[in-house]
């Protein structure tokens, strides 16, 4: 990988099972079959989908990136792969640096714990010392923003207020990558903007982005390159406008095609 290649996501394919019975089943028979030193099954067995199929890009230093497509279509599912958190099934990934992760509201946190201590616990995990955790604690808590709830169990945390947590958490850490899921989505609109001025801020550091968003403004406005995923596959990849201008097309013509007037008058959602 290139010096100033941060993320390699070469021809990557990941499949799911439907049927929680058989997706353990097929996981027992795929941890026998690796440990033996044996390749695993590339097609489909029952009850599997492909949630990615042969999905490729690289993301150079300073680079923001942002995911686009409708629910399922394997957005969330990247940014898991990337994080480290499932493995892919065929295909590698290679990652030059530090992530800082917010994928899902609560990622990481223990519920019984208090905001308090899922900071500690978190920032450590990510290598800090005791003294390091220190010297950035209040400032985690202050962009947070939920005061004396810090040392309230994060089970009984707001999802807006999980989602501040988890933001101040992962963009504090000073990762080399950040990768923000639709998360930010629960949050207040105050406090949204004060997350994407803090992104921006990130990237003018030099920092790489990957976002995920369903709002289109967002990623015009925080992404220099767009992949746009539709039912595991990649459709497009390239700069900012020219995808999202595609995507809103598409989107344009289905909603076209997916409603038809009734002679009543009404407009009948097929």
């Amino acid at each position: 990988m290139t010096s100033d290649v941060i993320i390699d996501f070469n021809s990557v394919s990941k499949k799911f099972c439907r049927s929680l019975k058989r997706s353990l089943l097929y996981g027992l028979k795929d941890i026998t079959t690796e440990l033996a030193g044996c390749e695993s099954r590339p097609g489909l067995r029952r009850d599997e989908f492909w949630a990615l199929k042969d999905v490729s890009f690289k993301l150079h230093k300073g680079e923001s990136l942002g995911l686009i497509g409708h629910n399922g279509a394997g957005k969330t599912t990247s940014l898991k792969l990337i994080n480290g958190l499932i493995k892919p099934n065929s295909g590698f990934i290679r990652v030059n640096g530090k992530i800082g992760a917010l994928i899902a509201l609560g990622a990481g946190f223990n519920p019984i714990l208090t905001g308090r201590e899922n900071i500690w616990i978190s920032s450590a995990v990510h290598g800090y010392s005791k003294k390091e955790i220190q010297q950035k604690f209040d400032e985690i808590v202050e962009f947070s923003e939920i005061g004396d709830f810090i040392d309230a169990p994060v089970q009984t945390y707001s999802s807006g207020m999980l989602a501040r947590l988890g933001f101040s958490v992962a963009v504090n850490i000073n990762p080399d990558i950040l990768l923000v899921d639709e998360v930010l989505a629960v949050g207040d609109m105050n406090f949204v903007l004060k997350c994407f001025r803090k992104i921006s801020e990130f990237k003018a550091r030099g920092g790489s982005i990957i976002l995920v968003s369903h709002n289109q403004f967002s990623i015009r406005a925080n992404c220099d390159k767009v992949l746009w995923i539709e039912k595991g596959k990649m459709r497009s990849f390239g700069s900012n406008s020219e995808v999202c201008e595609e995507y809103e097309a598409y989107v344009a013509d289905h909603d076209e095609l997916s409603s038809s007037e009734c002679s009543d008058g009404t407009i009948k959602i097929e």
